[in-house]
């Protein structure tokens, strides 16, 4: 490769190259956070953005600025003037730019009913950089070889970093722009800017993974549609059997078989807080369920014992579940506070079907 078409195309080259890595370690599921953050944080906090701006000023900064000249050589010795940008203000916006498109890239996902998944993401973050790298090899192309954009020296980007308030003082400083001091105050703000940014890209990665092995617990009712997380029997009577179901969605990656342990309690609420002042177990169930399925538990209540303050426990664990099932070693808990009224206090029932369902996620 000529050594002209490298200096046009090789920025262009290393975010092609980042961003096929970065979606390479989203896909296949790296778990290090070191690794993981290393080649995606530029694909959040930098690739994209850079891709936009190549594609949007596809010239180079002029060596020699009309506005740094004296009046008599810019009347005597006019110079051509392009509309690239400082190299140290295209890395600045770089960032800026490209937190907003991985944030419209997520709402697009979202919206099309993807959600946020991380690899989705990652995925469109990726084509969009693709797309807008390809614009700016064309429109870099359609340029006189002397005027295309570029990775510049490492000089010329030290160089630039001066000259990015122009031609005023640091508002940090009061040397001149030209001075050691400015130089260094205007390097402080940039380098801060990029790192702040890029802090942010390191909280997006590390937030989009989460505990990798989970399951969800959570009570439903069941209607024509299927079921639902809402409708829920609170209002029972001394005698009346009411079907309860208990979803249990596996995220372990891998089958796993589950205890439910049911109890009902009786709840004393004072000041200090609530004490149960009664509790009886009232059914142990084992449910097998695959990975990325739910299963529905569904139970028949029958409630025999009255008051204004009762509650129906689920205490849920993997495996064998303890003699002693209580909150503190359950795996996951649900809970559904209840009143019956019709009668005396007695012992409260509970049958189940001889079948338990099940569903996919």
């Amino acid at each position: 490769m000529k050594s002209s078409t490298r200096r046009w195309t090789l920025d262009l080259l290393l975010v092609v190259a980042g961003a096929i890595a970065a979606l390479a370690v989203v896909m296949l599921d790296f778990s290090g956070s070191v690794v993981r953050s290393l080649f995606v944080v530029p694909l959040i906090v930098l690739y994209p953005g850079y891709a936009l701006l190549a594609a949007v000023f596809p010239e180079r900064r002029s060596d020699v600025e009309s506005d740094t000249m004296s009046d008599e050589s810019a009347l005597t010795r006019p110079t051509r003037h392009t509309a690239g940008l400082l190299y140290s203000v295209r890395l600045v916006l770089s960032a800026a730019l490209s937190l907003a498109l991985v944030a419209a890239v997520a709402l697009v996902t979202n919206l099309v009913g993807q959600g946020f998944d991380a690899s989705i993401v990652a995925l469109g973050v990726f084509g969009v950089t693709i797309l807008f790298t390809a614009v700016a090899v064309v429109r870099r192309m359609l340029l006189p070889s002397d005027a295309r954009a570029g990775a510049p020296p490492l000089s010329t980007v030290l160089g630039s970093v001066a000259s990015t308030t122009g031609a005023v003082t640091s508002p940090l400083s009061s040397e001149s722009r030209s001075s050691p001091v400015s130089l260094a105050v205007n390097l402080l703000v940039v380098v801060s800017v990029v790192a702040f940014l890029s802090s942010v890209g390191f909280a997006m990665v590390e937030t989009q993974t989460p505990e990798s092995d989970f399951t969800e617990a959570y009570l439903v009712t069941q209607n024509e549609s299927g079921y639902a997380a809402s409708g829920y029997p609170q209002q029972l009577s001394r005698g009346e059997q009411v079907p309860v179901t208990l979803a249990l969605e596996n995220h372990e990656h891998e089958s796993t078989t589950y205890t439910v342990v049911t109890k009902l309690q009786r709840l004393d609420r004072t000041a200090n807080g609530t004490r149960v002042t009664e509790e009886r177990e009232l059914d142990r169930t084992r449910q097998s369920v695959e990975d990325n399925q739910t299963a529905y538990v569904q139970q028949d209540v029958r409630p025999t014992m009255s008051g204004e303050s009762l509650r129906l426990v689920y205490h849920v664990y993997r495996g064998d579940a303890p003699d002693d099932a209580n909150r503190e070693n359950a795996y996951r808990t649900v809970q559904l506070v209840v009143s019956v009224g019709g009668g005396e206090d007695a012992t409260a029932q509970l049958s189940r079907p001889d079948s338990t369902g099940g569903a996919s996620a």
